[in-house]
């Protein structure tokens, strides 16, 4: 295969186009990127070195193309040449194509096995197309890039019988570069010469290029015409490629729930046809107007004081840096909780970061004008984005809410601001790109009937906080609510991840009719909730709450909680230009205990790292090849031993108002617990010395790690109470990610593997006589609850919505039957063995 080498000034543009070439060919092209240079100071330039052993790298007997940006680039490039062995260099070819639009060409031809010559005539024609589309000149036919260049080796032969292939496109965004390049992929096998018609015009359908020409739009009718051995197999491949949307995901303009159409059940009723691709994050019903949050863009900032240029060029630059962070932040979570592709919105935001006119022009705006490196930001960004809003192409004007998007960030990193929180005027569905912590605070749910998020997944915060407000939601919906209109009305269940746009009459009945059953049967749950959760033997199982913020607790005790069983303090921190010092802290800690007064409180301290960076903090998930392996929770705690401080001097001085008990996430052998109840007591002496009221808490830990489970006896010896956390305990126990689609059914907190862990350390907490907890999200789960009783639980916490149905399922539970299913769940061999086991009834 022809390796390729992407030779750039800069190391962060040269990932940014091996990233999205990477995405055409899903990774299966060798390609290296030769970019910037040794020097922390001053990293922009080119090096030889650097470009003859990313020549090395890729070389696989093929050849290599190198695809290079300016000036040094390419004498690097001739240099690294001379530097090679002969025999190397001879099946090298240096590409004057422009640099994007050659990467992305060349790698679809590499990946379908073409040889050198064509990968490097792919890429240069390259920049024919834009030509084309912009309306310049293009090269004369037979020339490099000409039409005639890209036929098969089939079209040399004799004229032989044509088939052809007639279907309307089915995606909405038509044969954009990602459909074009798996048309091309899907061709590749084949001897064949198939060409692509729109109307009058024809091209290759082997080149990405060409195919990007024809400007194809979702609903248009194309022919594919392809002569050859192979031709017939050809179209059938392209046949099920269209089948399939031409791989992008099932979009709502072409779906009955966009349009109205009603399906109808076998009684005739309206079955409310759904558009099937949100992910499930809060159960309930909702149906009413859109509401959208866009972030705030829409006036310039305030009148500022400049600095000097390098002062203000200097702020930009820490904020771009800020920005690329969380937006690298969101993108993995993104695709841990909702997929790849769904996370591919944040690389664009980043590349958008890191256009250099958008960024140049900024930077030339402070020196030139000597503006504030907010007015220069803001102005930048709103030309840019009113430029797309011209373009005649509604795809390309849609990119201009991305540029916002990108732009608010910025500006809210330069300002300082926290994120604005939505605003609601009446009962709607709230539509946002994603929400932050913050933003969902600003939430009255009084007036927010459900949530759709295009972002996210079912564990982002968005979704947690969601639960834990008892509100509707669907995240990750993408694409399928992108063109929604303010006012439009969208019904969605939040339990099945479906979403209807627009509905018909017959639709939006049944939509109403299936909410106004959610409500009563959750009225009817909410009836019984007050009562303790006891089998019918006679053993209570605690049922507490899981909260982000003191504003949840109010709402928990009335859904029947009997205490806070996790407090999730990294909200506190999230969404935040700095740490909320000590008072700040120490009124949210009294403020959820007495909210729930008499009743037991476990804080967890601050919990970050993973998926959770704080970038004011230190993103140590940055430099860390695997976050969740690395500095998070308590080890993150233990190494910021002044942040660690302020927080334990926070609960001890709530303390003193009422009781509390204190979590320490992630803990893995005793020295850690010792460490940190060491920190707890250096805290209580300082709030002494100072005068400073504080009372007693107790100490407990989170059981996620593995090590934890195997060490739970001497641990017990030192904590008060266990809790365990499903969540990172399935992925540890399992070595799956979570977030790896590829891998979702062995991270399964239902697997055996993690359930004896689960019967392991109940065991251990009975010897010691402590209790023991779990507060992950397999608490929650109705269906898994007889299973968590039989296991010996003695708490279980969750989401405040969830508890008057987990109450009424303790209720239903005989400890002798829950044990002996227990007993049959831990002998199977897989989660999805044991959820059968479930969903049969034990």
């Amino acid at each position: 295969m022809v390796g390729i080498v992407v030779v750039t000034h800069s190391a962060m543009l040269g990932q940014g186009v091996k990233e999205l070439a990477e995405q055409m060919t899903q990774g299966r092209v060798p390609l290296a990127v030769a970019g910037g240079i040794e020097d922390p100071d001053h990293p922009i330039g080119t090096d030889p070195v650097r470009v003859m052993a990313a020549i090395e790298e890729v070389q696989q007997g093929d050849g290599v193309l190198v695809l290079m940006d300016l000036g040094s680039a390419l004498m690097s490039a001739e240099t690294a040449l001379d530097l090679l062995p002969p025999e190397v260099a001879a099946q090298v070819r240096l590409c004057p194509a422009p640099l994007v639009e050659g990467v992305m060409a060349a790698a679809v031809q590499a990946a379908i096995g073409a040889d050198l010559d064509t990968v490097l005539r792919e890429a240069q024609a390259a920049l024919a197309v834009k030509a084309e589309l912009l309306g310049m000149p293009l090269p004369r036919e037979g020339a490099p890039g000409g039409a005639d260049e890209m036929a098969s080796p089939a079209a040399a032969a004799a004229p032989e019988a044509s088939h052809e292939l007639t279907l309307m496109v089915p995606n909405r965004l038509g044969l954009h570069a990602r459909p074009a390049a798996r048309i091309v992929t899907a061709l590749g096998p084949f001897v064949a010469d198939v060409q692509l018609a729109r109307g009058e015009r024809m091209v290759s359908a082997r080149s990405v290029n060409r195919i990007a020409t024809l400007a194809v739009r979702g609903g248009e009718t194309i022919t594919f015409r392809a002569t050859g051995a192979d031709a017939v197999q050809a179209l059938k491949a392209l046949a099920d490629l269209a089948a399939e949307n031409f791989g992008d995901a099932p979009d709502a303009s072409g779906s009955s729930a966009a349009t109205g159409t009603a399906a109808h059940g076998k009684d005739g009723a309206a079955a409310a046809p759904a558009a099937k691709g949100g992910v499930p994050a809060s159960p309930g019903v909702a149906v009413g107007p859109v509401a959208w949050h866009h972030p705030a863009f829409d006036a310039p900032p305030p009148d500022l004081a400049a600095g000097t240029p390098a002062e203000e060029t200097a702020r930009l630059e820490a904020a771009l840096d800020a920005a690329r962070r969380e937006l690298a932040a969101l993108e993995r979570r993104t695709a841990a909780v909702a997929g790849k592709q769904e996370a591919e919105i944040f690389v664009m935001h980043r590349l958008l970061l890191d256009d250099a006119t958008i960024a140049g022009d900024a930077r030339q705006r402070i020196a030139e004008r000597r503006e504030p490196a907010e007015a220069a930001w803001y102005a930048v960004i709103d030309e840019a984005a009113e430029s797309f809003r011209q373009l005649p192409e509604g795809y390309m004007r849609e990119r201009a809410a991305d540029l916002v998007d990108v732009g608010a960030r910025v500006l809210r990193l330069l300002t300082g601001a926290p994120p604005s929180g939505p605003r609601l005027d009446r009962p709607s569905v709230l539509l946002a790109t994603d929400l932050g912590p913050s933003d969902m605070a600003h939430l009255d749910p009084a007036l927010v009937l459900g949530i759709v998020t295009m972002q996210g997944g079912a564990t982002s915060h968005a979704a947690i906080l969601a639960r834990s407000m008892g509100i509707p939601a669907v995240v990750g919906a993408g694409a399928l609510a992108a063109n929604v209109a303010d006012g439009i009305t969208v019904g969605l269940d939040g339990a099945t991840g479906e979403i209807w746009i627009s509905p018909a009459p017959g639709v939006l009945a049944s939509i109403e009719s299936r909410r106004a059953a959610w409500q009563a049967a959750r009225q009817a749950a909410l009836a019984g909730a007050d009562r303790p959760a006891v089998t019918t033997d006679g053993r209570q199982v605690h049922v507490h709450a899981n909260i982000g913020a003191p504003a949840d607790a109010p709402a928990a005790l009335q859904s029947g909680a009997e205490g806070v069983g996790l407090f999730r303090t990294e909200f506190l921190f999230l969404d935040r230009a700095a740490a909320p010092d000590e008072e700040e802290q120490r009124a949210a800690y009294a403020a959820a205990a007495a909210a729930m007064p008499g009743l037991p409180v476990v804080v967890r301290t601050l919990d970050i790292g993973g998926d959770k960076p704080v970038p004011y903090l230190g993103d140590f998930a940055a430099g860390e090849d695997n976050p969740f392996l690395g500095v998070r929770g308590i080890r993150f705690c233990l190494a910021r031993r002044d942040l660690f401080l302020t927080q334990l001097r926070a609960l001890l001085r709530a303390a003193a108002e009422h009781p509390l008990r204190v979590m320490f996430p992630m803990v893995a052998h005793p020295g850690e617990l010792a460490a940190a109840k060491t920190l707890l007591d250096e805290a209580r002496a300082a709030l002494n010395a100072e005068g400073l009221p504080h009372g007693p808490v107790e100490v407990g830990i989170m059981v996620e790690v593995p090590a934890a489970v195997a060490l739970a006896d001497q641990l017990a010896r030192e904590a008060a109470f266990f809790s365990i956390g499903t969540n990172d305990l399935a992925q540890y126990v399992m070595a799956a990610d979570r977030g790896n689609a590829a891998v979702a059914d062995l991270s399964d907190a239902l697997h055996p593997a993690v359930l004896r862990m689960v019967r392991d350390t109940v065991a251990a907490g009975n010897a010691a006589g402590i209790p023991v907890a779990m507060c992950g999200e397999l608490a929650g789960s109705a269906e898994a609850i007889p299973l968590l009783v039989g296991l010996g639980l003695d708490e279980l916490s969750m989401n405040g919505p969830a508890i008057p149905r987990a109450k009424d399922v303790v209720r239903g539970c005989d400890m002798a039957a829950c044990a002996r299913l227990a007993e049959r769940a831990l002998d199977l061999p897989d989660a999805a063995a044991v959820r059968r086991l479930l969903a049969e009834g034990g």
